[in-house]
């Protein structure tokens, strides 16, 4: 039986394994490798890809890392995203243009606090499902889970996300 960790950031319990991470999202080396095997299916498959922007926004926001500028962009613009696809009805296709124009608002950007809840859902969920239609409808509740953690930040979530509109 194979040794399990738990990601201190999103909670996923993983193989307890040695290996990269990412440079500034924080997780464990299992949770990164769990998360990489999901891209991989998403880059495989157009039907996986269908959400791939609310799959690379919800581990964001999970794993959002310390406050340093690169941290401060990368959470306002992940969780601007999902407010844009929750919120303002924007299609998961056309979040990445978004994302492109919220990148030029930088210098608006603050850091918010981590919830002390980061959802009910990770990367394990997302992972576990095993078919296009179950791993499109698990991404989205999984990121809408995700987003609803940082509550307390809807106004300025909701500022943020209007710039790019």
């Amino acid at each position: 039986m194979e040794a399990l960790t738990k990601c201190f950031s999103c909670g996923a319990e993983t193989e307890k394994v040695n290996g990269p991470t990412h440079k500034y999202l924080l997780s464990t080396p299992g949770c990164w490798a769990r998360y990489g095997e999901v891209l991989a299916r998403e880059y495989s498959d157009f039907r996986y890809m269908a959400v791939h922007d609310l799959t690379v926004d919800a581990y964001s926001i999970q794993h959002p890392g310390q406050p340093n500028p690169q941290t401060i962009n990368s959470l306002n613009i992940h969780l601007a995203s999902l407010y844009a696809f929750f919120e303002l009805g924007l299609r998961s296709s056309e979040l990445s243009e978004f994302k492109q124009k919220l990148a030029k608002q930088k210098p608006r950007f603050r850091w918010m606090e981590t919830p002390l809840k980061v959802g009910q859902y990770n990367i394990n969920d997302v992972w576990g499902t095993d078919t296009p239609e179950a791993h499109q409808e698990m991404v989205k509740r999984w990121a809408e889970d995700a987003f609803r953690q940082w509550h307390a930040y809807s106004a300025n979530i909701a500022a943020i996300a209007k710039i790019a509109c």
